[in-house]
C-alpha cells in the first residue's frame, strides 16, 4: 500500500500529472537540450501515397458510426475517395485514377479505420522508456509471476554499470502483487525502504509507482538524498531522521522532488534519446492497430517537443491533445477557444484539470475511506481551499472551471477517479454551464470510475461525456473487488449504463498506466472479466458489458469526435484520412466469452496504414502470405 499523507495544492498523480517530467520541464525543454534532441535541421522524408483499390474480406468504413460493410474502398492522394460495392468503386477509379493499384483481402482479413486511443501520455511514457521497467505488464498481459522477488530479480539483474548512478524504476505496483493477511483482513503490500534494502542495500534506488503518487528509496537512496540536498539535510537534521520519518516512502510533489533533483542530471542524460523512445511508442502503437492519440496533458515544453519531432520523422500517428492547467493563473493565461477546423500534428482540442489521484494507488478522492489501510484515508483532492468541509466543492475549484470554460470557453476534461472526485466535477460542471453562452462543447470526465445511475442522467443533460480506463476493470478489478472496495467495485466503470442512457463513451489506456492496445480494450469492456483473479473467471457487474459493435464504435467513430478529430479519422468516409487497420480476423466475429477472453486483444495486426502509407507490415503475416492472400496488381 502507500502510505497516508498531508495534501498540498500542486500534489502529483498517476500520468496524468508526471512528477518528473515537472520536475525537469524547464531543463528537458531549455534551448540546449531541444538542440540535442533535434541535431541539425533535417526534413522528414515522407513516402507517396498510394492509389488503391481494397476489395474482399470484411470492410467496415465506421461512417456514420454505423459497422456495416462494404465491399470495396477507394483511397487517393492520402484520402478515402469512394466506398461501396467492387464494380462501383472499380469503375470510380479507373474513370479518375489510372494506374491504380488493387489489394484483395482473404475471406476473414478485416479492414477498419484506424484505432483511436482518445488518452495517452506521450512525452512522459517516452521519456521515462530509459528507466527499469517494473510494471506488472507483458505486453498486453499481466505477468504470470509479479511479486517482490519478481521485481527484486529485474533490478539485481539491470545494476548500472556507470560509477556513482542510481538504480531508477517504474512502474513498481503493490496493488498487483499478491494480498497479505493481516488480523484475517486482506491488505496490499507495504512497500518501504526495509523490504527494498532486502532487494539491495548496496545501489541507491528510487523507484515511482504506476499510480506516480509515490517514490520509494531504499536506505542507500535516503543516505544519498539526504547527502546530496542540502534543503532535506536543513529540514531533517540526521540522515537518522530522514529515513526514521519517511520510511523510503516519499510522497507527492513535495517530498518526491528534493529526492528527483539529486539525480536530474542522469535523468537528463536518459532522456536525450526521448526522440528514439518516441518512435518505439509510435511503432507499438502501429503494431496495435492505433492510427491516432491524444495527449492528456500537454504543455508548451511537450508540444515543442512532438512538433520538432514530426518535423524530422514519419508521422507514423495522428496526433492531438489537451493543454494542461494547474492552477488560476494557467487559466487567466489562456487565448479563447478556437475549434480546430483543419489537422495539424500536436493540435489542441481541450483543456486539462486534474482534480484528484488514482484510486489503485489509493489517492483517488472518495466520499469514505477504502477499505485497506491506512485507516481513515479517503485520498487528495488537488484543489483544497482552506475552512472548506471535505464533502463541500470548494469555491476556487468552481471558479477554475468556470473560467476555463464560461469566460475561456474551453472544452474541458476534468480527470476524477474517485467518487467525491466525480461529484464534484459534475457539480463544477453544473454551474459553470448554466452560465456557458457559447457552441456546444464536448467537455469530458477522464476515467470517471465510480459513478451512479443519478450522475449519468446529470451528465446526460449537460453533454458532458466519460472516457474509461477500462483496464481499471481488466487489470485492477480484482483488486478493487477484495481489498480497495468491497461491494462499492460495482460502480466502476459504467459503460453499459451511459450508452444505454444515450451518451457517447470513450475507451482509453492512459499509456502508460496500462498497455495501449483498443483491440484489449474492447476485449475488457466487452467481457468484465477480472484478469488477477488466480482462481476463477469472474465478471465484475456484468450488466455493464458492451457487445462488440458498441466496443468498436469507442475506440473509432465515438473517440474521434470526443477528440475533435470526426472531420479527419475515426471513419473512412469520403474526404477522411486513409488511416486503417488490416486485421487477420474480425473482432466482431468474436461473438462469445469464451472466444473474446485473452483472444480478441491477439488479434494479428496485419497492416496499419496512416494517410495512404502503410507504416506497419507484419513481418509474419508477409512471410505467411502467398500471392493468393494479399494481391497487388497495376491497373491501367
Amino acid at each position: 500500500m502507500e502510505k497516508s499523507h498531508s495534501h498540498t495544492h500542486g500534489c502529483t498523480h498517476c500520468s496524468c500529472h508526471n512528477p518528473v517530467l515537472d520536475v525537469l520541464k524547464e531543463d528537458l525543454f531549455s534551448a540546449e537540450n531541444m538542440t540535442k534532441l533535434n541535431p541539425g535541421s533535417g526534413k522528414a522524408t515522407h513516402e507517396k501515397p498510394q492509389t488503391l483499390m481494397v476489395s474482399g474480406g470484411i470492410i467496415r468504413p465506421m461512417i456514420g458510426g454505423s459497422t456495416a460493410t462494404v465491399e470495396s474502398v477507394g483511397i487517393a492522394d492520402g484520402k478515402v475517395v469512394i466506398t461501396g460495392t467492387k464494380d462501383q468503386v472499380e469503375d470510380y477509379m479507373k474513370a479518375n485514377y489510372q494506374g491504380f493499384q488493387r489489394k484483395e483481402l482473404t475471406p476473414t482479413q478485416t479492414l477498419l479505420p484506424g484505432l483511436i486511443e482518445p488518452h495517452v501520455h506521450m512525452v512522459p511514457t517516452a521519456m521515462m522508456q530509459g528507466w527499469l521497467d517494473l510494471s506488472p505488464f507483458e505486453g498486453q498481459n499481466l505477468k504470470a509471476v509479479y511479486d517482490l522477488t519478481s521485481v527484486g530479480t529485474i533490478i539485481n539483474n539491470h545494476i548500472p554499470k556507470i560509477p556513482g548512478a542510481v538504480i531508477l524504476g517504474r512502474g513498481l505496483d503493490p496493488s498487483l502483487m499478491p494480498f497479505k493477511e493481516k488480523d484475517g483482513k486482506k491488505e496490499l503490500i507495504t512497500i518501504d525502504n526495509i523490504l527494498l534494502d532486502s532487494i539491495n542495500h548496496i545501489t541507491p534506488m528510487m523507484l515511482l509507482s504506476a499510480s506516480m503518487h509515490t517514490l520509494y528509496l531504499n536506505t542507500k537512496a535516503l543516505e544519498y538524498v539526504f547527502k546530496h540536498n542540502s534543503d532535506i539535510s536543513d529540514e531533517y537534521k540526521t540522515v537518522e531522521n530522514y529515513i526514521a520519518e519517511t520510511k523510503g516512502q516519499l510522497q507527492e510533489g513535495l517530498q518526491m522532488t528534493p529526492a528527483l533533483k539529486t539525480v536530474k542530471l542522469q535523468i537528463i542524460a536518459m532522456s536525450i534519446e526521448i526522440n528514439r523512445y518516441l518512435t518505439n511508442l509510435f511503432n507499438t502503437a502501429n503494431s496495435r492497430g492505433v492510427t491516432f492519440m491524444y495527449d492528456a496533458g500537454l504543455n508548451k515544453g511537450s508540444e515543442m517537443l512532438l512538433t520538432k519531432y514530426f518535423e524530422t520523422h514519419p508521422e507514423w500517428v495522428r496526433t492531438g491533445g489537451a493543454y494542461l492547467c494547474s492552477n488560476q493563473e494557467d487559466v487567466d493565461n489562456l487565448k479563447p477557444y478556437k475549434e480546430p477546423d483543419h489537422y495539424k500534428p500536436v493540435y489542441y482540442g481541450h483543456i486539462k484539470v486534474v482534480s484528484d489521484g488514482s484510486n489503485q494507488g489509493l489517492t483517488g478522492y472518495q466520499s469514505a475511506p477504502y477499505l485497506c489501510n491506512p485507516a481513515n484515508n479517503t485520498g487528495v483532492f488537488n484543489f483544497p481551499q482552506t475552512g472548506i468541509p471535505a464533502h463541500t466543492i470548494p469555491p476556487s475549484y468552481n471558479a477554475l472551471i468556470n473560467s476555463v470554460v464560461a469566460v475561456k470557453g474551453w472544452p474541458l476534461m476534468v480527470h476524477a477517479n474517485g467518487d467525491q472526485a466525480v461529484t464534484f466535477a459534475i457539480n463544477a460542471y453544473q454551474r459553470t454551464l448554466a452560465q456557458y453562452k457559447g457552441p456546444e462543447l464536448r467537455n469530458r470526465i477522464e476515467h470517471c470510475s465510480l459513478l451512479t445511475s443519478e450522475q449519468i442522467t446529470n451528465m446526460l443533460q449537460m453533454g458532458v461525456s466519460p472516457s474509461f480506463l477500462i483496464g481499471h476493470v481488466g487489470y485492477w478489478g480484482y483488486a478493487f473487488k477484495e481489498v480497495i472496495f468491497g461491494e462499492k467495485a460495482q460502480m466502476l466503470d459504467l459503460c453499459g449504463s451511459t450508452l444505454a442512457a444515450g451518451m457517447r463513451i470513450t475507451l482509453h489506456s492512459d499509456n502508460e498506466v496500462s498497455p495501449l492496445g483498443p483491440l484489449r480494450m474492447m476485449e475488457q469492456s466487452i467481457t468484465r472479466i477480472m484478469e488477477k483473479n488466480p482462481n476463477d473467471i469472474e465478471v465484475l457487474n456484468s450488466a455493464e458489458r458492451l457487445t462488440p459493435e458498441q466496443a468498436l464504435i469507442a475506440v473509432t467513430y465515438d473517440a474521434a469526435w470526443q477528440c475533435y478529430a470526426d472531420k479527419w479519422v475515426g471513419s473512412l468516409d469520403k474526404g477522411y484520412f486513409a488511416d486503417f487497420v488490416i486485421l487477420e480476423q474480425d473482432p466482431l466475429s468474436l461473438n462469445t466469452p469464451s472466444l473474446q477472453y485473452m483472444k480478441m486483444r491477439d488479434i494479428p495486426v496485419l497492416e496499419t496504414w496512416v494517410g495512404g502509407i502503410p507504416v506497419y507490415i507484419n513481418d509474419k503475416a508477409t512471410k505467411a502470405a502467398t500471392e493468393k492472400d494479399v494481391l497487388f496488381s497495376d491497373n491501367s
